[in-house]
């Protein structure tokens, strides 16, 4: 490589008046240098109860904000093809309750994991608890920085309502399945929903256990409500908090949303304050830190294999 020196100092001197020119015009234009989206997602104030119907048309002039994601590279199981390159967020509150409208793009809808070919879609919005300082490490926090995750699965949506269990099971996969019974059942055996509905003992550990994955009593709606210390430190909290709505959508658009044809539109809301120290606390005019994740269970997509945002920050009115 040749250094091509100069003696022009009238030439130096234009360099240098063009990047402070270029400078000066970024700065008064508000244009970041660093990043192709706004860094702050605005919560808009409402009147009246938050739509759980992410096509209502009260969402329509909320402001949205289109958050790029990137594929978890840090630590097993990552997954570098990820799917879900792009979320649209868009935040409101009522003064009681916020809520949030998450949006992307999904060419199949993977609401079971019943057979082991099986993945779920989902979505997570991540917190820290402790609002103040730096926000810790993104992907699930670190030790003395905790995280409240909010995690919304398609299968947990699917299994609303479902049967007298409120759970898509393997009869209702396989309509076809035969089962014989156990010895301590009565002569004749019982159903297959009974067993499994009525019967928690032994025959069910994941039930007898306490596991809201296996226990749909256990769940206040179709998000999950965590909390995270770093990798491998994922809990369900003892209470939970937050409720959600997903729908999946084949084709088309809704009026403000951010994407068209096969779509996931999922609404979660929660109180602003609830008391619980493992709980985020939402304050009016705070600004918090927030980031978010998807998984598409087409592209066998679980656990650490997903699409992650770095943090915003979101501003409460």
């Amino acid at each position: 490589m040749r250094l091509v020196q100069t003696r022009s100092k009238s030439l130096v001197f234009g360099i240098l008046v063009s990047a402070l020119v270029v400078g000066v015009m970024l700065t008064i234009g508000q244009i970041p240098l660093a990043v192709s989206q706004p860094v702050t997602i605005p919560v808009k104030a409402i009147k009246g109860p938050i739509p759980m119907d992410g096509a209502n048309p009260q969402w329509e002039g909320v402001p949205g904000v289109m958050i790029p994601l990137s594929g978890q590279t840090i630590t097993t199981p990552m997954h570098p093809n990820f799917a879900v390159k792009t979320v649209f967020v868009k935040a409101v509150s009522n003064g009681k309750d916020i809520g949030f409208r998450v949006e992307w793009n999904d060419q199949t809808k993977n609401d079971t994991t019943i057979g082991p070919q099986d993945f779920r879609d989902q979505a997570a919005i991540q917190f820290p608890v402790n609002t103040s300082g730096a926000p810790p490490f993104q992907c699930m926090g670190q030790s003395g920085g905790t995280v409240n995750i909010w995690r919304w699965n398609a299968e947990w949506q699917k299994d609303l309502g479902k049967d007298s269990a409120g759970l898509w099971d393997v009869d209702d996969q396989y309509p076809g399945i035969f089962w014989d019974y156990y010895f301590e059942e009565p002569a004749g055996g019982v159903t297959y929903p009974d067993r499994i509905g009525r019967s928690l003992g032994p025959f069910n550990p994941g039930i007898w256990s306490g596991n809201i994955m296996s226990d749909p009593t256990l769940r206040v709606s179709s998000v999950e409500d965590l909390n995270a210390n770093g990798f491998s430190t994922l809990t369900t909290q003892a209470h939970q908090d937050v409720i959600g709505n997903g729908v999946w959508e084949p084709s088309g658009s809704v009026k403000g949303g951010g994407f068209t044809g096969p779509t996931w539109r999922v609404v979660v809301k929660r109180t602003l304050e609830t008391g619980d120290p493992n709980d985020v606390q939402f304050k009016a005019g705070a600004s918090v830190p927030i980031a978010f994740a998807a998984w598409d269970g087409s592209n066998v997509e679980r656990n650490g294999m997903k699409g992650i945002s770095t943090w915003y920050t979101l501003k409460l009115p």
